[in-house]
């Protein structure tokens, strides 16, 4: 994959106060994690709901159109853009932006190393995971503050585990060749979903893992975490 365009990250995953902040409710199934932990129970729509309002606070274009509030919103790719890339204003990730980011020029299991066979479910200790990851063998089934695991090299943190996280893409097989700037199909029925969650076991954690859901999805894992294209240089 090649990148046209350079792009920014949120350091974190949305948490319940910054959601509740723009959206006036909180959806999330873990209320009594605490403002510092991330909103969950949030489906794709609600997600991009939420880069739209978050565009607007900070003064960008906004990247989606939505009908219909709170958890009725639906909501498509905006049709004045040709592909996310175009939009300036906060979006979900494409998948590959999000493997790029959580691998931060790594090209193991993890940003923390390669898992072994004994260590792929819950158990515990586990070396790789339990420094930079909520999973199932850590995390008491729920989720957790962001920012309390190490980050990777670029200072993004719970990029595995904790929440797993929507992407912008249609859920479907890899292209066979290089791409640049891919962004999966103009139409599909599930979405990307990415990192694992902390009800997950390790291997859905590894930097690689994919899957796809209905966007209308709503569970107690799913969570966000935007980026914004940044301009052309000069």
């Amino acid at each position: 994959v090649t990148f046209k365009r350079s792009f920014v990250m949120q350091s974190t995953e949305v948490t319940q106060a910054q959601f509740e902040a723009l959206m006036a409710y909180n959806p999330s199934l873990f209320p009594e994690c605490g403002q510092d932990c991330p909103v969950d129970n949030v489906n794709w729509h609600e997600a991009a709901a939420y880069g739209n309002a978050l565009s607007v606070h900070e003064g960008f274009a906004t990247c989606y159109a939505c009908t219909g509030m709170g958890v009725d919103v639906i909501c498509a790719l905006d049709g004045m853009y040709t592909t996310p890339y175009d939009c300036p204003g906060y979006r979900l990730p494409t998948e590959s932006e999000w493997e790029f980011a959580a691998r931060a020029g790594t090209t193991t299991a993890s940003y923390n190393g390669n898992m072994d066979e004994q260590h792929m479910m819950c158990e515990q200790p586990n070396p790789v995971m339990d420094p930079i990851a909520w999973f199932c063998g850590n995390s008491a089934g729920m989720t957790h503050p962001v920012a309390m695991k190490e980050p990777n090299a670029w200072g993004l943190y719970d990029m595995l585990g904790n929440a797993t996280e929507w992407c912008h893409d249609w859920f479907n097989a890899y292209p066979e060749t290089s791409v640049s700037d891919p962004w999966g199909m103009s139409l599909g029925t599930e979405r990307c979903i990415r990192g694992g969650g902390f009800g997950n076991p390790a291997y859905m954690a590894r930097a690689a893992e994919r899957a796809g859901i209905d966007p209308g999805t709503r569970n107690y894992t799913l969570g966000i975490r935007l980026v914004r294209t940044l301009p052309d240089a000069p």
